[in-house]
């Protein structure tokens, strides 16, 4: 497969401090989104070691074992328990953690892995998909049927998460291996986009078959012109043969 791809973070209209990481490597098939919490510098600090972890625990894309979803999830655990202990060796990182998301194209098919609240889209033709599941409080209030998508959009509730990278030494981590067609796009964002924006004004960003980069700076755009209230993170992956 043939990728291209653009990575873009922005520190919204609100934040003093970015605490979001972006990584693309088209040549190895990696893309990531992290979004980190924590006072002071904490999350900026894990929500980059979160990235680096990824990075240096997945081998080359030539010489990934045929099950990619365990490398995955050994590399997220790996991540936690760096941050885990990071955290214990500085009182003010204390609690500091941070969201996951990871996109690796290892032939024709991807495998997604994801921990938090950021997401994964895929846009396919004209219909815009979310791959990821939200893991806050409100997500699965809204699966349980405990509260309308209206209620949950203004929930006071919506930055609590059930789960994220840093906070425990073990993961349930959100899998998915999925298969791949010319033209798929794929959105890896921080919800700094995803709560200001709804599916179909990504989707129609998403649709306009510009550049990745103007894509990239038009949802920034669009995200603090609708009260940029957090950092927002994006990385877009274009699968063009």
């Amino acid at each position: 497969m043939k990728l291209t791809a653009c990575a873009l973070s922005d520190l919204g209209l609100r934040r003093t401090n970015n605490e979001d990481a972006v990584f693309a490597d088209c040549a190895n098939g990696l893309f990531i989104v992290a979004d980190g919490m924590g006072g002071h510098a904490a999350g900026e600090v894990a929500s980059r070691m979160a990235v680096e972890t990824i990075c240096s625990q997945l081998p080359p894309l030539s010489a990934v074992p045929a099950d990619a979803s365990a490398c995955l999830q050994h590399a997220f655990i790996a991540a936690s328990r760096s941050i885990l202990k990071a955290a214990a060796l500085d009182e003010s990182k204390r609690g500091m953690g941070t969201t996951l998301s990871v996109l690796y194209v290892d032939g024709p098919t991807a495998q997604l892995a994801h921990v938090g609240d950021s997401r994964i889209y895929r846009l396919r033709g004209c219909e815009l998909e979310q791959l990821s599941i939200d893991h806050s409080l409100v997500a699965e209030q809204l699966r349980q049927g405990i509260i309308s998508p209206e209620e949950a959009r203004h929930s006071q509730l919506r930055n609590i998460l059930l789960q994220a990278v840093g906070l425990e030494e073990t993961l349930d981590v959100f899998l998915l291996r999925l298969p791949l067609l010319a033209g798929d796009l794929f959105l890896l964002c921080s919800d700094g986009l995803s709560d200001m924006l709804n599916d179909g004004q990504l989707s129609r960003l998403l649709s306009q078959n510009l550049p990745l980069k103007q894509t990239a700076r038009q949802l920034i755009e669009a995200a603090n012109a609708a009260g940029g209230r957090d950092n927002i993170a994006i990385v877009l992956v274009r699968i063009t043969g």
